[in-house]
């Protein structure tokens, strides 16, 4: 946790947990919460205590978004210090070698519904509220992985606008993943990180390693690369572990 409770972070069960820790500020994006945020990933990069990683601000808040207090006393170097905070905390999430599910309850707004479209997995609460109201103001949010999820004419829709939109709107256009009852999203997020972490950490990783670059890839250079991953990864000690006691149980129930 930071001095100033931007965020807390724990572990269990192969999950890394990150919570933002602002609720008096409706979890809004200061530099201390975004620092500690890309701190605890980049400590997390190589834990092999972790498997996957969840961002959340709790059930009832996901994030307001920038905290206007930074916003509006905007000076030159803070603009500066801002903008490469983004770049290192968004270049993060974006080639993160871990999967990483955002789960969004109440406003998911402006940088907070950046945070989310970074993220692998968004599940959302029925209390979610997704969208990017700083374009109201004339600014831009990160139209690149927005377009990617829900296509171009919804990213267009939700760009241009600035408009919010209801957790149902939100799952019908595929802006998340999940839709869960509200109070209960930090429980679904945690559900699915456990089975993803229960495939272990070395097969999580191989797996998010083939979702980053195989898009990108022609369907030949994929299935090569796909497949070299599987020649590498079925020789892992623990896979060949898990492969022997899997054959060990059918033949004894047989």
């Amino acid at each position: 946790m930071t001095e100033d409770g931007a965020v807390r972070a724990s572990v269990a069960d192969g999950v890394g947990t990150i919570t933002f820790d602002r609720p008096k500020r409706r979890n809004a994006l200061s530099l201390e919460l975004f620092g500690a945020m890309a701190d605890q990933l980049d400590a997390w990069r190589n834990d092999d205590e972790v498997a996957a990683v969840i961002l959340t601000g709790g059930d009832d808040v996901f994030s307001a978004g920038l905290d206007l207090d930074l916003q509006s006393g905007f000076t030159q170097e803070s603009r500066k210090v801002y903008s490469e905070t983004c770049l290192r905390v968004y270049g993060t999430l974006l080639d993160y070698p871990k999967p990483t599910i955002a789960a969004c309850a109440g406003p998911t707004l402006g940088g907070g519904c950046d945070i989310a479209v970074f993220c692998d997995i968004r599940i959302g609460a029925e209390n979610g509220i997704f969208g990017f109201p700083q374009i109201k103001f004339g600014l831009t949010p990160y139209f690149s992985p927005l377009w990617k999820i829900v296509g171009l004419s919804q990213a267009k829709l939700l760009t241009f606008s600035g408009d919010r939109i209801d957790a149902h709107e939100a799952l019908r256009i595929g802006l998340i993943d999940r839709l869960v009852p509200t109070g209960e999203v930090v429980a679904a997020a945690t559900q699915l990180a456990q089975s993803i972490a229960g495939t272990t950490t070395k097969s999580a990783m191989f797996n998010k390693e083939m979702a980053l670059r195989a898009p990108a890839m022609d369907p030949i250079s994929a299935l090569s690369f796909e497949t070299s991953m599987y020649r590498e990864i079925i020789w892992h000690p623990d896979i060949v572990d898990r492969i022997g006691e899997a054959f060990g149980k059918i033949h004894k129930g047989g």
